[in-house]
């Protein structure tokens, strides 16, 4: 008996796959957290909490003067049962190392490159 392959198909539309689908969201802090980058810090915090909903894949460098921070992860980007969702729980956080999360934003994303880009 013939076995007929039909995930994953050669193209996709509108997906991104490194062997299984993925998502991305860009955690904007509101406030620079690059002074807060230790162990105890507010990055590690942020960090610990996608963790505990999601496998992270990448996590990207902070831009937009140290307050945005793209990330890439296993999966579709969901409302866990409890109906917590990840900017809840970053929000959730309240102020740590003196970087007030109260304010965060998620946001779903694209994986895009900007032809306009300059890699330093």
């Amino acid at each position: 008996m013939a076995i007929t392959k039909v995930n994953p198909t050669a193209t996709t539309l509108n997906v991104e796959q490194i062997g299984r689908d993925i998502s991305f969201f860009t955690v904007d802090y509101i406030n620079a957290v690059n002074g807060s980058a230790g162990p105890n810090g507010a990055q590690q915090a942020v960090l610990n909490t996608i963790q505990t909903l999601h496998t992270i894949v990448a996590a990207g460098p902070l831009a937009d003067s140290n307050t945005q921070q793209t990330f890439a992860i296993e999966g579709p980007l969901y409302t866990p049962t409890g109906g917590t969702t990840l900017q809840a729980s970053i929000r959730a956080l309240g102020t740590v190392d003196s970087i007030d999360l109260s304010g965060a934003t998620v946001t779903a994303t694209k994986l895009a490159v900007l032809t306009a880009a300059v890699v330093a």
